[in-house]
């Protein structure tokens, strides 16, 4: 009789809780690569990984690392919004790319921070630079400087829209409001010293922002 590792207890709880391995990336911040070869039995999850991954398939590390009765725990429920889970912080750059990222490396990110965002194995967060997104005071919502945004590329952007787009031969993307005025769409700034960006479907929106998150000053 095969004795039962630990891709094999991995393999079983990713079916019953109905994940994919895209959950587990989102999760513990280890690469499409690295997940894959836990899931195929290549490798064990190493200490770093061990804690993250044990919460999203909700159960003890004892049982993830020895096996036995399965001891499940409290993070069973994934995803929720009560659950704190980690998303990549990239640069303007990484954003722009991210895509491509996904579906090859995550080692680039190097910090990831934790939200109770309710958003897809795909988001990411990204921080606000300068001030074109700072709407004067009473006017509604602001995005100063320094701000966090949490971006779910899987949310269909819609006119009215916080959304993080790429200009057409550009290397960066950039945070702006995207408003649908007829056949016309703009990037729109918060700010009103700055003018409308007039946009086609060169340009690519990678996702609509979720969620900001600032310090108080």
């Amino acid at each position: 009789m095969k004795n039962e590792t630990m891709s094999d207890r991995i393999n079983q709880r990713i079916k019953a809780l109905k994940l994919r391995s895209t959950n587990l990336i989102s999760a513990t911040g280890a690469s499409k690569g690295t997940v894959s070869q836990w899931v195929n039995g290549g490798t064990e999850p190493s200490a770093r990984y061990l804690s993250k991954l044990a919460e999203v398939l909700g159960v003890s590390e004892r049982w993830l690392t020895n096996g036995g009765l399965v001891e499940e725990t409290s993070g069973n429920a994934y995803p929720g919004p009560e659950i704190r889970r980690r998303v990549p912080l990239l640069s303007s750059v990484q954003a722009g790319h991210w895509k491509e990222m996904v579906e090859g490396n995550l080692d680039e990110v190097t910090e990831w921070i934790e939200t109770t965002a309710k958003v897809s194995p795909f988001a990411f967060s990204l921080r606000v630079t300068g001030d074109s997104m700072s709407s004067p005071p009473g006017a509604g919502i602001s995005l100063p400087d320094g701000s966090l945004v949490i971006v779910d590329p899987d949310i269909e952007p819609a006119s009215g829209k916080i959304v993080v787009a790429r200009l057409n031969g550009s290397n960066e993307s950039t945070i702006k409001k995207l408003v649908v005025d007829g056949p016309n769409m703009y990037l729109m700034p918060l700010n009103p010293a700055y003018r409308p960006i007039p946009i086609d479907d060169k340009c690519e929106i990678v996702g609509v922002c979720t969620r900001v998150e600032m310090n108080l000053p």
